[in-house]
């Protein structure tokens, strides 16, 4: 549900603009704000996630996520628009947080990884809501009809999920609401951020790149993206299983080498297909970095493991942030193809962090 809802805005911004009659400037500020509201509300999560627990968070996070595009639909000025972002921006990472809270404690239950299959479901509902926007913009459905419906029948089913979480009060519930994360939680948050620069640089270029470097059409240089995000899927739906098998640590060592020769098969490779298969290699080895430290982080810190996800996820947002700005200021300066590289060099670094998901490998493989 919750990848679904932040498809249907993505996929449907140039239909809201031209609504809105928004220029490139007004559109980057609600985007700015979208952005802005996403890491304010990450630095909140903890707190929340202590005060009230998982189960009741994701039922607020999602009226505020579902809210938010009716918002955006019927925004009726600039400032309007930039504040419906906002919201939509703290309801989309409150409940990222909130449900990956949850999906810890259901795998500490449950007595094997299963943390990535859980992120699978976020790139099948992004699939989904893509899908579903491309069908409204071929009816020529309006945003202002679209984004209503949209916002209650996925609301509608966030609510059926959430009443059959588990009950009870999560670990950590009802304790300190701030606290300093652990020193553990570091590189672990760094890793997150390693692997979302990974995430974001083909999320944000891969279209552009295959489209001003190797000359593909336009409807070649979609394809990056969706060879990415099918390969995303396909490794998140066995990843735990193979994690239970080989540990944390190799698994992150092998899936890092492995993104990184296929950013090497986008770069020396400049052809449309090519760069393709590049993506679709690399969304083979990011795939499992981010859940994986997630999962670890709730370990690593099982006294408060909510706090503990949403400091990891602070820190992996903000590679979000990082990365679109890191690349376009270098590309203006060596061009798109050598700025790309420098998602190369940071998820590189993943590798000497690998041995930071070392906590307990026998709860992780039994």
């Amino acid at each position: 549900m919750c990848g679904a809802a932040f498809a249907t805005w993505l996929a449907r911004v140039p239909a809201v603009q031209a609504q809105l009659g928004l220029t490139t400037g007004e559109l980057a500020t609600g985007l700015f704000g979208l952005a802005m509201g996403s890491v304010v509300a990450l630095l909140a999560a903890g707190a929340l996630l202590t005060r009230i627990g998982s189960r009741a968070a994701v039922a607020l996070c999602a009226v505020v996520l579902c809210a938010g595009l009716p918002l955006v639909a019927f925004a009726w000025s600039t400032p309007v628009f930039v504040a419906a972002l906002v919201v939509l921006g703290v309801g989309n990472s409150l409940l990222d947080v909130a449900m990956n809270a949850h999906a810890a404690r259901v795998e500490e239950g449950y007595g094997r990884p299963i943390f990535a299959g859980f992120h699978a479901f976020w790139n099948i509902g992004g699939l989904a809501g893509s899908g579903v926007d491309a069908l409204m913009e071929a009816l020529h459905v309006p945003v202002a009809v679209h984004f209503p419906v949209a916002g209650a029948v996925l609301l509608a089913l966030a609510l059926w999920g959430r009443s059959r979480f588990l009950t009870g009060a999560d670990r950590g519930q009802g304790e300190t609401a701030f606290a300093w994360p652990s020193r553990a939680l570091v590189p672990l948050g760094v890793i997150a951020f390693c692997g979302f620069v990974a995430e974001g640089a083909v999320n944000s270029w891969s279209a552009v790149y295959l489209a001003d470097v190797t000359d593909a059409t336009p409807a070649l240089a979609s394809l990056g993206y969706f060879a990415f995000s099918g390969t995303m899927i396909a490794v998140r739906l066995v990843a735990d299983r193979v994690v239970a098998r080989t540990g944390a640590v190799r698994f992150v060592r092998v899936a890092t080498t492995v993104a990184v020769l296929g950013f090497a098969v986008v770069l020396f490779a400049p052809w449309p297909f090519a760069g393709i298969v590049g993506f679709a290699v690399v969304g083979l080895g990011v795939a499992g970095i981010v859940p994986i430290a997630w999962s670890v982080a709730s370990r690593k810190q099982a006294d408060a493991p909510g706090r503990a996800v949403a400091a990891v996820a602070a820190c992996g947002y903000l590679g979000f942030l990082v990365e679109p700005v890191l690349v376009g200021a270098l590309a203006t300066r060596i061009g798109l193809h050598w700025a790309l590289s420098s998602a190369v060099v940071v998820t590189f670094a993943i590798i000497f962090l690998a041995p930071s998901l070392r906590v307990r490998e026998a709860t992780l493989t039994r």
